[in-house]
């Protein structure tokens, strides 16, 4: 009977651990120059030439579509100059989830700035080369 409950037992922490990383791996998004990693109080985002934060939770409505506030800090590869660093721009998040798909576009004050829209993929660690 002892080695029942112990089958049990591991079977049971087997499972819960096959969960966490289900969990953690659907959290995972990623494209073509692009990776985002979703938290309960938003997320963190590295592109090629940058990197962003989302400061609230992405929660899309019942057609899939959600916008989000944060920032984006573009990159630029080579010394930066002292007078003129580059630093955090306010951003909105704007897009849509349809099942593993998301559709992601980035809304910048200065238009000049804005990175092209991605097409990501839940689970996936998505294709960034850092332009350094």
């Amino acid at each position: 009977m002892a080695c029942l409950g112990a089958l049990l037992c591991t079977m049971l922490l087997c499972a819960m651990a096959m969960g966490q990383s289900n969990d953690e791996h659907s959290q995972r998004w990623g494209g073509r120059g692009i990776l985002l990693q979703m938290t309960t109080s938003g997320a963190t985002i590295e592109f090629a030439c940058g990197h962003g934060n989302i400061t609230q939770p992405i929660s899309p409505n019942a057609a899939g579509e959600f916008s989000v506030v944060g920032t984006y800090t573009p990159e630029i590869g080579g010394p930066v100059r002292k007078n003129n660093p580059p630093g955090d721009l306010a951003a909105t998040y704007k897009g849509t989830i349809s099942g593993d798909t998301m559709h992601l576009e980035i809304l910048l004050e200065d238009k000049d700035r804005q990175p092209p829209p991605f097409t990501l993929t839940r689970g996936s660690a998505g294709k960034v080369v850092k332009c350094r």
